[in-house]
């Protein structure tokens, strides 16, 4: 009889905890935004294959991916809050930063910058010495212009002629023989060069010393302050998005396209494929995916006094923390 009642009364709990689970609440996600550095490409294929397949829900994260239209307005919109987190170019942040914009950087993306000088390959350039001389396609406004002019004094190559063209027409001022190479996104344009029938090449201004970080993940620094386990669910988040696209590229961008199916995969596959390259850079060694090489940032904001983009030099830590990196 007593063996009985145990059993009954095992039985009994055992279905009052299976009810309980089934009748407890769900635990609600978190609602935030992410606006992009700019409008939908290749490289972008990381957060909505992470979303697809549910990284950001697995963090306790209900994500809206917003398209961007430059890094300038995604830290404004972030540094507004009209955003909760964006993807924006560390030394665009780093700039308003130092204007009063309370930004930080949470993780890096392309931790090694992305701004190169993209040329056609029968050139024959194969280091910085070769472009003296050279016509270089810039557009007026952007921070290659400046970061272009560092490069030039780290390496001896000044005299190069800088066309200013409209950031759309700098691929084609290059086909059409008006200049000799263009500064931009290496990554980026080379595929895009390529896929009008030329051959093409870039020299990545990291190479000359001149390493402002790319893309980083950023938030108000309130974010930080009162949402502290949100801003670091999103980069946990981030890490397991960087670490995923790299294992299956051709299913983010097959995800990528469910969004913008006008996206030609094969152009936008090799943009990714060439993105992953930045996922480090020379101060990262060893460390997780998102970590800021502190050398990075001083190196960084060294090039941005010089060349007048910042005004007053500023702790380190007031551009980014790695507190939230696992």
């Amino acid at each position: 009889m007593e063996k009985l009642m145990k059993s009954v009364t095992k039985k009994i709990l055992l279905m009052g905890a299976l009810t309980a689970l089934i009748t407890a609440p769900v635990q609600a996600k978190d609602n935030v935004t992410l606006r992009l550095d700019w409008v939908l490409g290749g490289y972008h294929a990381v957060w909505h294959y992470a979303k697809a397949k549910g990284v950001f829900a697995k963090h306790g994260i209900n994500v809206n991916l917003r398209e961007g239209r430059g890094s300038m307005t995604t830290s404004q919109t972030v540094g507004n809050k009209s955003d909760e987190f964006g993807t924006a170019d560390g030394g665009a942040m780093m700039v308003l930063r130092s204007k009063g914009l309370k930004t930080k950087m949470v993780a890096g993306y392309l931790r090694t910058g992305p701004s190169a000088l993209i040329f056609p390959k029968s050139k024959g350039w194969k280091s910085w010495k070769d472009v003296k001389g050279a016509k270089i396609a810039d557009s007026a406004g952007g921070s290659t212009i400046f970061l272009f002019k560092a490069v030039e004094k780290a390496m001896g190559i000044g005299g190069n002629k800088i066309v200013l063209v409209a950031p759309p027409a700098k691929v084609s001022s290059v086909l059409s023989g008006k200049a000799d190479g263009t500064n931009s996104f290496g990554f980026l344009q080379k595929p895009i060069m390529e896929s009008k029938g030329t051959p093409a090449e870039y020299l990545s201004f990291a190479s000359a010393g001149v390493n402002v970080p790319g893309l980083a993940i950023i938030t108000h620094q309130d974010m930080i302050k009162n949402k502290g386990n949100l801003v670091g669910r999103m980069v946990s988040a981030t890490q397991e998005a960087l670490k995923v696209v790299q294992e299956n590229p051709g299913a983010a961008i097959d995800a990528l396209r469910k969004v913008k199916p006008t996206l030609n995969r094969a152009i936008h596959l090799a943009i990714l494929k060439s993105s992953f390259d930045l996922y480090h850079s020379a101060g990262s060694k060893g460390k997780p995916l998102g970590w800021v090489p502190p050398s990075d940032i001083t190196n960084a904001q060294n090039i941005l006094v010089e060349y007048e983009q910042i005004k007053v030099k500023a702790p380190i830590s007031d551009y980014f923390t790695n507190q939230f990196i696992k």
